[in-house]
């Protein structure tokens, strides 16, 4: 259980090194700057580095910017995966900065800008051709000019009416009737799919309120011309398409000319976008920090055990840096970094899951890790698949160079599936019943000598085991509070909240021992145990209370809580209940390809193969993710609520974070 222990400190820096210094206690990446709430003394100086940061942030943008839009065309792209396990380029920040050449990186953002509008234009453009070939095609058959129905004439006007079929007819007769000879009807053909006819009406002036008022009654519908078309809807037809031709050209020209560089172009996208994010950090390190004419005064916590390395960076500019520890402010709270060894540092990011531990408090991740790999070890309990995933999991870590959290995790599966083979042996379990069920693999079955567990005959026995284990831990919980109390100087609540309840817990695990013949101790005794550890929680936890009933009352209420930590306990029956499903869908599946491969003549080996392996693919699957979140679950929520508290504020120090690229020293 190990926090690191911060040392807050101010450095007083001379400008004319402060950029070139902050490059190094980037590089060393252990110091997180505490930004300053006290205005600058040279606003001049600070007023010219916001605006370095503006300029970085307007750089970060285009990079966005050119990402975005080349990304859709590049063939070759790192992805997430790729990322995670370290298939990435490698270069040193020397030469990462080359990469990110802000003038040649800027005329390539403004080349993509034309290419985007060009493209933008293209694709406006085909889009306003095809809507308006859409609309023209129903009217290629009038005979006129569109300008006609648009704006007609001294004496005429056109107008088209949309009428449902079935009105069609009627509508022709009506008009016919009330225009008489002072007008042309046409109608254009009427299309197999089509539910309505298209009407041409033609009329002297005076006449086209009648005839839109006729129109009205047969729920016709007026069709608008858009009124700068002039050519009749065939000509306009054949114009709109060659301009369709154009645009399609000049669409196809540009997806070309991007496609071409794209794979460059989004690389160097990678590049610019990393450099300038870690420029961006540092200038946001300097801007946190208070400004005089010639001085640049920063506050940072650092881990004690890194100081020695800073002082070797800042000893190179001894004459022009003064650093001097602080203690830290009343109310403030240094942030929290943790530091373990060996196995318990891949649970790490399990426990900052979860929230990051309080400084000075308890780092639960030294205690979690055996619980959560043993209960991992129980939940998967299969030596086949254990072993399988442990030896997948590890030739990736020897191939690829995968880091970070990502690593912390595989090592976490790894150490889980080594606990599940260890289970499975003890239990008999290879791919489930693999090894009895198939006959070729009966040269195993000595490692049968090596069960002493049977889930599947004998469950009580593992649910004893995993009560048991459930038991310990919440027991460690306590312990665990108990002690915290007692370093606080709280000698009451340890004995009262913590110790009461231990002696209590005990005292009825044992009497139901006792009485079962499982320990050999005298029920009385046991009995007895558990009465002193209820009256001690009688008479304290009513403490705050003020008046005697009401302190009696509580503290007799408080044994109800004893339910809580029944509940607490039988979670942990979903060790035995997780195991049996694992060993019991593998038998399963082992059935069935026994099943198939004797009952089918020439193919049933190979559909029975075909069955084992996709059968055991999937309770891999679901078997590890089960095991994973129900083990997380106890120690989070069976466990934690014992004694953890997370108010803890993430370390994160100045570094040469890097998202595409990998940096080498």
């Amino acid at each position: 259980m190990a926090i690191a222990e911060m040392q807050k400190a101010r450095i007083a820096i001379h400008k004319s090194i402060s950029d070139e210094l902050l490059k190094e206690i980037q590089r060393l990446g252990c110091c997180q700057f505490i930004a300053q709430t006290s205005d600058s003394a040279n606003e001049r100086d600070a007023a010219a580095m916001r605006s370095r940061l503006r300029h970085i942030d307007d750089l970060l943008g285009e990079v966005r910017f050119a990402s975005r839009f080349i990304e859709p065309y590049a063939a070759k792209k790192t992805g997430g995966i790729a990322k995670a396990l370290g298939d990435c380029e490698e270069f040193s920040l020397e030469q990462l900065s080359e990469l990110a050449a802000e003038e040649s990186f800027m005329a390539l953002a403004a080349k993509l800008r034309d290419l985007e509008k060009r493209l933008s234009d293209a694709k406006s453009g085909s889009s306003r051709v095809a809507g308006l070939r859409a609309a023209l095609q129903p009217l290629a058959g009038l005979p006129y000019s569109l300008d006609f129905y648009s704006k007609g004439t001294d004496r005429l006007q056109g107008s088209l009416f949309s009428v449902p079929a079935v009105h069609a007819e009627e509508f022709r007769r009506a008009q016919s009737g009330v225009l008489g000879d002072m007008a042309e009807i046409y109608s254009l053909p009427l299309g197999e799919k089509d539910s309505s006819q298209l009407f041409s009406v033609i009329c002297p002036r005076e006449m086209g309120e009648a005839v839109s008022g006729e129109a009205m009654k047969f729920q016709a519908a007026k069709v608008d011309v858009p009124p700068n078309i002039c050519r009749t809807a065939r000509e306009e037809l054949g114009k709109l398409s060659a301009e369709s031709t154009e645009y399609s050209s000049e669409e196809a020209s540009v997806i070309e000319e991007i496609t071409e560089s794209a794979d460059d172009v989004y690389r160097t996208c990678q590049y610019c976008g990393d450099y300038w994010g870690i420029e961006k950090a540092r200038i946001e390190s300097l801007i946190s920090g208070e400004q005089t004419e010639r001085i640049l005064v920063m506050t940072f916590w650092i881990p004690k055990s890194k100081l020695n390395e800073f002082d070797n960076i800042a000893s190179r500019y001894s004459d022009l840096v003064e650093v001097v520890p602080e203690e830290p402010g009343e109310g403030e709270t240094p942030p929290t970094l943790l530091r373990n060894k060996g196995m318990s540092v891949p649970v790490e990011p399990l426990i900052e899951m979860y929230g990051t531990p309080t400084y000075g408090g308890i780092d639960p991740t030294a205690i979690v890790a055996p619980f959560f790999y043993a209960f991992f070890g129980i939940c998967f309990g299969d030596a086949g698949y254990g072993l399988l995933i442990a030896a997948l999991l590890t030739a990736v870590l020897m191939k690829k160079k995968v880091t970070g959290t990502l690593r912390k995790f595989f090592h976490i599966l790894i150490i889980g599936n080594v606990c599940a083979l260890a289970f499975g042996v003890l239990t008999f379990s290879w791919f489930g019943d693999s090894i009895t069920a198939f006959s070729f693999l009966g040269f195993l079955k000595p490692l049968q000598k090596l069960q002493i567990l049977d889930p599947m005959n004998d469950p009580t026995t593992m649910l004893f085991v995993s009560l048991a284990f459930g038991f310990i831990q919440i027991m460690a919980g306590l312990f665990i509070a108990l002690r915290e109390n007692l370093k606080k100087g709280d000698k009451m609540a340890a004995f009262a909240d913590q110790g009461g309840w231990i002696v209590f817990l005990c005292g009825l695990v044992l009497s139901g021992l006792s009485s079962s013949g499982a320990v050999p101790l005298p029920t009385g005794l046991c009995t007895a145990i558990a009465v002193v550890g209820a009256l001690i929680l009688i008479f304290t936890q009513g403490r705050s209370k003020e008046s005697f009933a009401g302190k009696a009352f509580s503290g007799v209420i408080s044994l109800y809580n004893v339910t809580s930590y029944l509940g607490d306990l039988l979670s942990y029956s979903r060790l035995l209940a997780l195991g049996l499903g694992s060993a019991a869908v593998g038998m399963v599946i082992n059935m069935l390809a026994n099943l198939v491969s004797d009952g089918l003549p020439t193919i049933g080996w190979i559909i029975g193969l075909l069955i084992f392996l996709v059968g055991h693919v999937f309770s891999i699957a679901v078997n590890l993710l089960g095991a994973f979140v129900h083990s997380l679950r106890l120690q989070y929520v069976e466990f934690f609520s014992k004694f953890y508290e997370a108010s803890g504020e993430e370390y994160s120090p100045l570094s040469l974070s890097t998202q595409y690229v990998r940096l080498k020293e």
